[in-house]
């Protein structure tokens, strides 16, 4: 008979599971103290139990200060932050996101978020920390060595990397101006900041909110968008806050989740806020100041957790001056506004959206489109009242309408003719007293132009109000109102 294998003694197999254990540990180190971020570890009672070299030197104190410790002994510490984002994901609310200024001014990012096990037990909160003044002048530093051209090229590519990565390939932001809105909103994705966003119909203010949530930590939680004009005002709180079992007549009788206990933990997107009647506008505030809902019908209030980005296309500082919005609601929206450009001031996006919408409706259509410099060029002169959204209905119609393979400039003009008879047949008679459509889009571009050339002769608002003889609060409004970027000294 054919001899059995012998059998590992148990001191042979635990001295190999030791080795691996020791391996596995000292890989785990070697990629902790690769990482330039600081990286540190908490167990579920609130104790420092692991964390790597950049930590110690971005907070300033050594290992031995904090292994061992508690999360309250080390906010009692002078020379520590109080504010601790490991202590909110141990209260329930997470992914959390701390600034703090440590070591004389230099500011802090601290994130947070838990480490469960299978069972759904807290094992970890594993705790990033990183160093946002170090940053900032290290860029500084290479923004003085390097071409700015050389510069752009790079922060574009980085820019579109980002897009990316968080799933908006098709996501156009090739003028300056639209980067800089752009780059903002991936700045603040991961701060649960209130977000309003403005600008004309078919900018691609949804879009920017989308990419606002799916850029955070938020990301795999709820995406909810509503469209607060669409609701009846009679409906507008038991849709939006929910309702309690038999809170009025024809409700449900098992009550009803709202909007935004539906985007709880996640971000909830209201769209034309503007819209939102005053007397819902009160609760709105009430939950953005203390994160608490109460439905319909009831007076228990529940804790949310969930972040508002907003979007309007009205003035919403005008409607507050007239008392049509809360003042105080519009303060609270406004934490961190977003402005986007009409297609009109931003030809570089026109021009690869242009490209980019006849490439996808060639590959949906089974056609083979393409469109002439001088079309390309007469579209750039166009006002385009609905923006991308407009842009993207005229281009489907040109692929499927235009007789020959390249679409021409007459091809164009005759269609954006043709809609331009067709809104204005369709559009009603002004009322007495009131500026027709067709004398206020005129006044407006003539506006617009004198705007847009003194701003490239002035050096700053100021003097841009001394020549045209208004406020400078006026020229600002002004330029925001038609998205041209004021230069600076």
């Amino acid at each position: 008979m054919p001899a059995k294998p012998k059998r590992k003694s148990r001191a042979a197999s635990e001295d190999s599971l030791a080795r691996e254990l020791s391996s596995k540990q000292a890989l785990l180190d070697a990629v902790m103290n690769a990482s330039y971020d600081g990286i540190c570890l908490v167990s579920p009672n609130g104790t420092f139990v692991e964390m790597n070299e950049a930590f110690e030197h971005i907070t300033g104190f050594k290992r031995d200060d904090w292994i061992g410790r508690t999360i309250d002994e080390m906010r009692s510490t002078p020379g520590t932050a109080r504010n601790s984002a490991a202590l909110q994901v141990l209260k329930g609310s997470y992914p959390a996101t701390t600034l703090v200024n440590l070591h004389g001014g230099e500011l802090l990012l601290t994130t947070a978020n838990p480490h469960f096990g299978p069972d759904g037990e807290l094992l970890n909160i594993v705790l990033n920390v990183r160093n946002f003044t170090q940053l900032s002048s290290l860029k500084r530093q290479l923004e003085r060595h390097r071409d700015p051209a050389e510069m752009e090229e790079l922060e574009r590519s980085h820019l579109e990397g980002r897009l990316r990565n968080a799933g908006f390939d098709d996501f156009v932001a090739r003028s300056p101006a639209m980067v800089d809105v752009v780059t903002t909103a991936l700045q603040i994705a991961d701060y649960d900041l209130t977000v309003l966003i403005e600008g004309e119909t078919g900018v691609g203010k949804g879009v920017l909110a989308g990419l606002i949530h799916h850029s955070s930590r938020r990301r795999d939680r709820p995406f909810v968008q509503v469209n607060c004009g669409a609701i009846p005002e009679s409906l507008v709180e038991s849709e939006l806050f929910g309702y309690e079992p038999g809170a009025f007549t024809g409700s449900a009788p098992e009550g009803k989740q709202g909007f935004f206990e539906a985007a709880n933990g996640g971000t909830i997107f209201l769209d034309e806020i503007g819209e939102l009647p005053k007397s819902s506008q009160a609760k709105l505030l009430q939950i953005l100041d203390d994160r608490m809902l109460t439905r319909v019908g009831s007076t228990e209030p529940r804790r949310l957790d969930v972040r508002v980005v907003a979007a309007t296309n009205r003035q919403l500082r005008d409607l507050a001056r007239r008392g049509e919005f809360r003042a105080d609601l519009l303060y609270r929206l406004e934490t961190i506004p977003l402005f986007i450009p009409p297609l009109r001031e931003r030809p570089e996006d026109l021009r690869t959206l242009v490209a980019n919408l006849i490439q996808s409706s060639n590959r949906e259509y089974r056609t083979e489109r393409s469109m002439s410099e001088g079309a390309v060029e007469y579209l750039l002169g166009c006002e385009l009242p609905g923006n991308v959204r407009e842009l993207k209905n005229l281009i489907v119609r040109l692929v499927l309408t235009a007789p020959a393979g390249e679409i021409s400039l007459a091809d164009v003009a005759a269609e954006v003719e043709r809609q331009s008879v067709a809104a204005a047949s369709s559009s009603e008679e002004p009322a007495a007293g009131e500026t027709g459509g067709s004398m206020k889009s005129r006044l407006e571009a003539v506006e617009r132009r004198i705007l847009r050339e003194t701003s490239e002769q002035c050096s700053s608002t100021y003097e841009m109000a001394e020549q045209l003889g208004i406020d400078q609060s006026s020229v600002v409004r002004k330029l925001k109102k038609y998205g041209i970027q004021a230069r600076r000294r």
